[in-house]
């Protein structure tokens, strides 16, 4: 049987799945495709479109992602429990909103979930009272390695991955462990690496859809053929914050 845990982040709760020895899973609460769990509260509001949202008049989607050339200044998020957070923004409105295309203004630096007190900073909730301690430590380690991440001191996760789906997506989600922080790829360039024809970039566009462990597999770093974001499940807003994380900005 899976298991699951909440764990906070910078941009929101994270829903964490692992079956005995691996993780499985790793959701946006507010995702699309995050599954009902039992002890897991209900959104105010699920991204139900990917591409969806706009800024200063400009489809998000549309916006470019360029390397930053200047020396890196450190962290983008404090560690977590810090009651202040910092305030990276998009092109030269920093502190716009962006249009998750849900019906309601997240703002881009957080999310927006019902479960935002539900879990404390640096801990992990079981939703299972049965979750045996080597799941128990495997959550843990995640929940560790992404606290690190949001402090920009970990650019590769250790932790166990079994993610579930067709050999086709398989193939694809290996491709993408592959593409390094720092780096991005397009659909067809990411087929390429997949061992695929460049013509399957629409059907490796889906599989990369259908990632099922979030940041950790970084579907986040496969962009449109002209650089531009295109979509994520998760929002666009988060895509734009991790791939800032990672060294990169965002214009129109």
């Amino acid at each position: 049987m899976p298991y699951h845990a909440l764990i906070a982040s910078p941009l929101g709760d994270i829903l964490l799945q692992a079956d005995a020895v691996s993780l499985t899973g790793l959701y946006f609460t507010d995702q699309r495709d995050c599954p009902h769990v039992a002890g897991l509260a209900a959104v105010d509001h699920v991204i139900r479109q990917p591409s969806a949202g706009s800024l200063d008049g400009h489809a998000t989607r549309t916006f470019k992602v360029v390397p930053v050339t200047e020396a890196a200044t450190g962290e983008l998020f404090p560690p977590v429990g810090s009651a202040t957070g910092t305030q990276v923004g998009v092109g030269a409105n920093p502190g716009a909103d962006v249009d998750t295309g849900a019906g309601t203004h997240a703002s881009a630096g957080t999310g927006t979930d019902a479960n935002a007190d539900a879990v404390a900073p640096g801990s992990v909730r079981l939703l299972q009272t049965d979750t045996p301690p080597a799941v128990q430590a495997l959550f843990e380690q995640t929940r560790r390695e992404l606290d690190e991440y949001w402090q920009g001191r970990r650019q590769h996760f250790d932790v166990v991955l079994s993610p579930s789906g067709t050999a086709f997506q398989k193939q694809v989600w290996q491709a993408l462990l592959r593409v390094p922080c720092g780096a991005t790829l397009s659909y067809g360039e990411l087929a390429q690496a997949a061992g695929l024809g460049a013509g399957h970039g629409r059907a490796v566009g889906a599989a990369v859809g259908s990632n099922p462990i979030s940041i950790i597999i970084p579907c986040h770093r496969i962009l449109a053929r002209n650089g531009t974001l295109n979509g994520y499940g998760g929002g666009l807003n988060r895509k734009i914050r991790l791939l800032q994380i990672e060294g990169f900005r965002v214009q129109a």
